[in-house]
């Protein structure tokens, strides 16, 4: 599974030469802070760089986990776990716990691990490590299928801190390790490797509909600063 996302990421970038992002990273640039604010004031919006031309600078390392850390303790992280846990209740994809309340409650708590994994691995750990930014750079132009295929290819192709174009090993590696960190108490390891593969191209699926969001979705600035980016 793995290897194939990595091929697909590789066809993405040779077919895509012409997609050629709005704003680019310039590791010269003086660090920012992160921007407190919110895509239709619901999702957190830390990840998303709104400039559509130009260059922004790279991100320290301290601020990857920040992003990370501030998306797991947002408003709406725990009305996302609840929110998953009712769409799988009928069975169709994730582990299965049951019928009833208490069934539900550890659905719950699948999906907020599920998230708070992701978060970490894919935004904050792989990120550092690989040197890879974790921030969705919006097209922000052109027609509707143009920014919704700049949406896919996101989650496979993204930044170098040095501004070059690189394959996302920060989600291929970070959606596998959240991936197998939750199938390891899911029930039954996930009924077998069938479902740890389903999970693992959900988050991909996600993903995409998260950048979707962010790329036509509105932004509301509330704060420039940030404590931890200094």
């Amino acid at each position: 599974m793995c290897s194939t996302i990595i091929l697909s990421a590789g066809i993405l970038s040779a077919a895509s030469t012409a997609a050629i992002a709005q704003a680019t990273i310039d590791p010269n640039l003086p660090n920012e802070p992160l921007y407190h604010q919110r895509t239709f004031l619901i999702f957190p919006g830390y990840e998303t760089v709104h400039q559509i031309d130009g260059t922004v600078p790279k991100l320290k390392v301290r601020q990857k986990y920040e992003l990370a850390y501030r998306k797991t303790v947002d408003i709406s992280y725990p009305a996302q776990a609840t929110l998953f846990a009712l769409a799988s209740q009928p069975g169709f994809y994730g582990p299965q716990y049951g019928a009833g309340a208490g069934p539900y409650g550890e659905r719950v708590g699948y999906y907020a691990a599920s998230i708070a994994s992701s978060n970490l691995f894919a935004d904050g750990l792989m990120p550092s490590l690989l040197h890879q930014d974790p921030r969705y750079f919006r097209k922000g132009t052109g027609s509707f299928a143009g920014r919704t295929w700049w949406a896919f290819r996101s989650g496979f192709l993204c930044q170098g801190d040095n501004g070059h174009e690189v394959i996302n090993g920060s989600k291929i590696i970070g959606y596998g390790m959240a991936t197998a960190l939750t199938g390891a108490y899911a029930p039954n390891g996930f009924d077998g490797p069938g479902k740890s593969v389903e999970s693992y191209g959900i988050k991909f699926g996600v993903n995409f509909v998260a950048n979707m969001f962010r790329e036509f979705g509105g932004v509301n600035v509330y704060a420039r600063d940030s404590k931890l980016a200094k």
